[in-house]
Protein backbone atom coordinates (compact mmCIF):
# COMPACT_ATOMS: atom_id res chain seq x y z
CA UNK A 1 0.00 0.00 0.00
CA UNK A 2 2.86 2.38 0.77
CA UNK A 3 4.35 1.50 -2.23
CA UNK A 4 1.31 2.83 -4.17
CA UNK A 5 0.62 5.48 -2.27
CA UNK A 6 4.75 6.57 -3.03
CA UNK A 7 3.99 6.03 -6.65
CA UNK A 8 0.84 8.20 -6.87
CA UNK A 9 2.38 11.00 -4.88
CA UNK A 10 5.25 10.84 -7.75
CA UNK A 11 2.61 11.10 -10.32
CA UNK A 12 1.09 14.02 -9.12
CA UNK A 13 4.07 16.26 -7.45
CA UNK A 14 6.23 17.54 -10.37
CA UNK A 15 9.90 19.11 -10.43
CA UNK A 16 10.06 22.85 -8.86
CA UNK A 17 10.84 24.37 -12.35
CA UNK A 18 8.31 22.69 -14.16
CA UNK A 19 5.82 23.83 -11.42
CA UNK A 20 7.41 27.71 -12.18
CA UNK A 21 6.59 27.20 -15.69
CA UNK A 22 3.30 26.59 -14.97
CA UNK A 23 2.96 29.71 -12.82
CA UNK A 24 4.85 31.99 -15.17
CA UNK A 25 2.90 31.01 -18.07
CA UNK A 26 -0.24 31.51 -15.90
CA UNK A 27 0.70 34.92 -15.06
CA UNK A 28 1.75 35.88 -18.72
CA UNK A 29 -1.18 34.63 -20.05
CA UNK A 30 -3.12 36.30 -17.16
CA UNK A 31 -1.19 39.59 -17.90
CA UNK A 32 -1.63 39.37 -22.21
CA UNK A 33 -5.72 38.97 -21.11
CA UNK A 34 -5.46 41.64 -18.95
CA UNK A 35 -3.94 43.82 -21.31
CA UNK A 36 -5.95 42.45 -24.53
CA UNK A 37 -9.01 43.25 -23.03
CA UNK A 38 -7.67 46.49 -22.01
CA UNK A 39 -7.07 47.36 -25.85
CA UNK A 40 -10.25 46.11 -27.30
CA UNK A 41 -11.85 48.41 -24.77
CA UNK A 42 -9.89 51.46 -26.20
CA UNK A 43 -10.57 50.29 -29.30
CA UNK A 44 -13.83 50.35 -28.38
CA UNK A 45 -14.21 53.42 -27.04
CA UNK A 46 -12.17 55.16 -29.69
CA UNK A 47 -14.52 53.76 -32.24
CA UNK A 48 -17.54 54.86 -30.43
CA UNK A 49 -16.12 58.58 -29.85
CA UNK A 50 -15.75 58.42 -33.83
CA UNK A 51 -18.91 57.45 -34.13
CA UNK A 52 -20.36 60.40 -32.22
CA UNK A 53 -18.07 63.00 -33.92
CA UNK A 54 -19.40 61.88 -36.94
CA UNK A 55 -23.04 62.38 -36.11
CA UNK A 56 -22.28 65.39 -34.30
CA UNK A 57 -20.67 66.72 -37.56
CA UNK A 58 -23.22 65.57 -40.08
CA UNK A 59 -25.68 67.24 -37.51
CA UNK A 60 -23.55 70.63 -37.44
CA UNK A 61 -23.37 70.50 -41.24
CA UNK A 62 -27.34 69.89 -41.69
CA UNK A 63 -27.91 72.86 -39.22
CA UNK A 64 -25.12 74.82 -40.98
CA UNK A 65 -27.04 74.22 -44.11
CA UNK A 66 -30.52 74.86 -42.61
CA UNK A 67 -29.15 78.70 -41.07
CA UNK A 68 -27.72 79.55 -44.75
CA UNK A 69 -31.13 78.44 -46.53
CA UNK A 70 -32.77 81.37 -43.95
CA UNK A 71 -30.12 83.76 -44.84
CA UNK A 72 -30.05 83.21 -48.45
CA UNK A 73 -32.96 85.54 -49.64
CA UNK A 74 -31.61 88.29 -47.52
CA UNK A 75 -28.78 88.36 -49.70
CA UNK A 76 -30.54 90.09 -52.57
CA UNK A 77 -32.99 91.86 -50.48
CA UNK A 78 -32.53 95.74 -50.89
CA UNK A 79 -31.52 97.05 -47.61
CA UNK A 80 -30.99 94.15 -45.26
CA UNK A 81 -26.90 93.97 -46.37
CA UNK A 82 -26.40 94.46 -42.60
CA UNK A 83 -28.85 91.67 -41.22
CA UNK A 84 -27.51 89.59 -43.91
CA UNK A 85 -23.93 90.38 -42.71
CA UNK A 86 -24.64 89.45 -39.34
CA UNK A 87 -26.48 86.09 -39.79
CA UNK A 88 -23.16 84.90 -42.12
CA UNK A 89 -20.96 86.17 -39.30
CA UNK A 90 -23.05 84.04 -37.13
CA UNK A 91 -22.61 80.71 -39.32
CA UNK A 92 -18.62 80.95 -39.66
CA UNK A 93 -18.94 81.43 -35.76
CA UNK A 94 -21.26 78.42 -34.78
CA UNK A 95 -20.29 76.12 -37.82
CA UNK A 96 -15.99 75.97 -38.55
CA UNK A 97 -15.35 73.81 -41.14
CA UNK A 98 -18.98 73.02 -42.37
CA UNK A 99 -19.16 73.47 -46.17
CA UNK A 100 -21.92 75.94 -45.57
CA UNK A 101 -19.78 77.78 -43.25
CA UNK A 102 -17.24 78.03 -46.08
CA UNK A 103 -20.10 79.05 -48.44
CA UNK A 104 -21.11 81.88 -45.81
CA UNK A 105 -17.54 83.22 -45.48
CA UNK A 106 -17.65 83.96 -49.34
CA UNK A 107 -21.54 85.33 -49.79
CA UNK A 108 -19.78 88.08 -46.44
CA UNK A 109 -16.70 88.73 -48.58
CA UNK A 110 -18.98 89.40 -51.78
CA UNK A 111 -21.63 91.57 -49.78
CA UNK A 112 -18.91 93.75 -48.12
CA UNK A 113 -17.29 94.17 -51.62
CA UNK A 114 -20.97 94.85 -52.85
CA UNK A 115 -21.40 97.68 -50.01
CA UNK A 116 -18.24 99.63 -50.78
CA UNK A 117 -16.56 98.04 -47.69
CA UNK A 118 -13.46 97.37 -50.06
CA UNK A 119 -10.87 97.21 -47.40
CA UNK A 120 -12.91 94.87 -45.45
CA UNK A 121 -14.19 93.02 -48.35
CA UNK A 122 -9.76 92.51 -48.88
CA UNK A 123 -9.13 90.78 -45.51
CA UNK A 124 -11.96 88.46 -45.96
CA UNK A 125 -10.95 87.07 -49.58
CA UNK A 126 -7.15 87.24 -48.36
CA UNK A 127 -8.71 85.04 -45.24
CA UNK A 128 -10.88 82.57 -47.24
CA UNK A 129 -7.09 81.98 -49.94
CA UNK A 130 -5.74 80.34 -47.23
CA UNK A 131 -8.25 77.61 -47.03
CA UNK A 132 -10.59 77.27 -49.91
CA UNK A 133 -11.89 74.50 -51.19
CA UNK A 134 -9.92 73.56 -54.75
CA UNK A 135 -12.07 75.25 -57.60
CA UNK A 136 -12.69 78.29 -55.61
CA UNK A 137 -8.76 80.07 -56.47
CA UNK A 138 -9.07 81.24 -59.63
CA UNK A 139 -12.74 83.36 -58.16
CA UNK A 140 -11.11 84.44 -54.78
CA UNK A 141 -8.12 85.90 -56.80
CA UNK A 142 -10.39 87.71 -59.31
CA UNK A 143 -12.22 89.17 -56.11
CA UNK A 144 -9.56 89.90 -54.53
CA UNK A 145 -7.84 92.20 -57.39
CA UNK A 146 -10.80 93.92 -57.77
CA UNK A 147 -10.99 94.77 -54.04
CA UNK A 148 -7.35 96.09 -54.78
CA UNK A 149 -8.98 97.61 -57.96
CA UNK A 150 -11.62 99.77 -55.69
CA UNK A 151 -9.08 101.23 -53.56
CA UNK A 152 -6.76 102.33 -56.58
CA UNK A 153 -3.87 99.82 -55.46
CA UNK A 154 -3.52 98.58 -59.36
CA UNK A 155 -0.51 97.12 -59.12
CA UNK A 156 -1.56 94.81 -56.06
CA UNK A 157 -4.37 94.16 -58.18
CA UNK A 158 -3.05 92.71 -60.84
CA UNK A 159 -0.66 90.75 -57.75
CA UNK A 160 -3.58 88.97 -56.81
CA UNK A 161 -4.74 87.67 -60.06
CA UNK A 162 -1.67 86.65 -61.74
CA UNK A 163 -1.24 83.56 -59.85
CA UNK A 164 -4.75 82.06 -61.37
CA UNK A 165 -3.70 83.25 -64.40
CA UNK A 166 -2.26 79.89 -65.84
CA UNK A 167 -4.55 77.67 -63.52
CA UNK A 168 -7.96 78.91 -64.84
CA UNK A 169 -10.48 77.30 -67.56
CA UNK A 170 -9.99 79.02 -71.13
CA UNK A 171 -12.85 81.18 -71.28
CA UNK A 172 -12.06 82.75 -67.54
CA UNK A 173 -8.52 82.76 -68.50
CA UNK A 174 -9.14 85.36 -71.49
CA UNK A 175 -10.76 87.03 -68.99
CA UNK A 176 -7.83 87.01 -66.35
CA UNK A 177 -5.43 88.27 -68.94
CA UNK A 178 -7.74 91.32 -70.12
CA UNK A 179 -8.32 92.27 -66.56
CA UNK A 180 -4.13 91.45 -66.04
CA UNK A 181 -3.45 93.87 -69.58
CA UNK A 182 -5.63 96.88 -68.19
CA UNK A 183 -4.44 96.39 -64.72
CA UNK A 184 -0.75 96.90 -65.27
CA UNK A 185 -1.29 99.67 -67.90
CA UNK A 186 -3.25 101.79 -64.74
CA UNK A 187 -0.16 100.89 -62.85
CA UNK A 188 2.08 102.09 -65.35
CA UNK A 189 3.54 98.38 -66.19
CA UNK A 190 3.76 98.22 -69.84
CA UNK A 191 6.02 96.33 -70.79
CA UNK A 192 3.64 93.59 -68.38
CA UNK A 193 1.02 94.90 -70.26
CA UNK A 194 2.06 93.99 -73.81
CA UNK A 195 3.24 90.64 -72.25
CA UNK A 196 -0.64 89.77 -72.04
CA UNK A 197 -2.23 91.23 -74.42
CA UNK A 198 0.36 89.27 -76.76
CA UNK A 199 -0.88 86.04 -74.31
CA UNK A 200 -4.27 87.31 -75.23
CA UNK A 201 -3.96 87.49 -78.86
CA UNK A 202 -2.20 83.90 -78.91
CA UNK A 203 -5.31 82.51 -77.14
CA UNK A 204 -8.13 84.64 -78.11
CA UNK A 205 -10.39 82.31 -80.72
CA UNK A 206 -13.28 85.56 -81.05
CA UNK A 207 -12.44 86.94 -84.72
CA UNK A 208 -14.59 89.95 -83.50
CA UNK A 209 -11.89 91.11 -80.46
CA UNK A 210 -8.84 90.56 -82.89
CA UNK A 211 -8.35 94.33 -83.86
CA UNK A 212 -9.00 95.98 -80.69
CA UNK A 213 -6.79 93.69 -78.80
CA UNK A 214 -3.94 93.95 -81.56
CA UNK A 215 -4.51 97.62 -81.07
CA UNK A 216 -3.87 97.50 -76.95
CA UNK A 217 -1.07 95.59 -77.97
CA UNK A 218 0.52 98.20 -80.67
CA UNK A 219 0.05 100.84 -77.82
CA UNK A 220 1.16 98.93 -74.98
CA UNK A 221 4.72 97.77 -77.00
CA UNK A 222 5.01 101.82 -78.09
CA UNK A 223 4.25 102.76 -74.50
CA UNK A 224 6.96 100.39 -73.03
CA UNK A 225 9.59 101.71 -75.84
CA UNK A 226 9.41 105.41 -74.85
CA UNK A 227 9.60 104.80 -71.00
CA UNK A 228 13.52 102.75 -71.49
Amino acid sequence: MAKSGSRKRDFVEQPPEIFSLQLRLLQYLKDYWKWATAGLVVVFLGLAAWGIMAQLQARGSEQAGAAMARIGPLLSKPGAEDEALKGLDQIIKDYPGAPAAQEAAIFRAHLLYQTGKYADAAKAYEALGSGAAAGWDPLIAESLSYCYEAQGDFRKAAKALQPAADKAPAPLQNEIYRRLAMLLEKAGEMQEAAQYWRKLLDKSSDPALLPYIKEKLAAAEAASQKSK
